[in-house]
């Protein structure tokens, strides 16, 4: 993959982590629940991709 790519996978994986809380806070009914598990699998990813950037 391309530089860029992982890099922005990798700011992402720092970043998304940041909603958690917020989610929590508002309860994990319907479709704050099912945004929050989006979430996971997104950082999920996200970690996958930008594991090694700048290595």
């Amino acid at each position: 993959m391309t530089g860029t790519v992982k890099a922005a996978a990798f700011w992402a994986a720092v970043a998304i982590p940041a909603t958690y809380p917020v989610l929590l806070y508002m309860g994990l009914e319907g479709t704050t629940g099912l945004l929050f598990v989006g979430l996971l699998f997104a950082n999920a990813i996200a970690l996958a991709i930008g594991h090694d950037h700048k290595r």
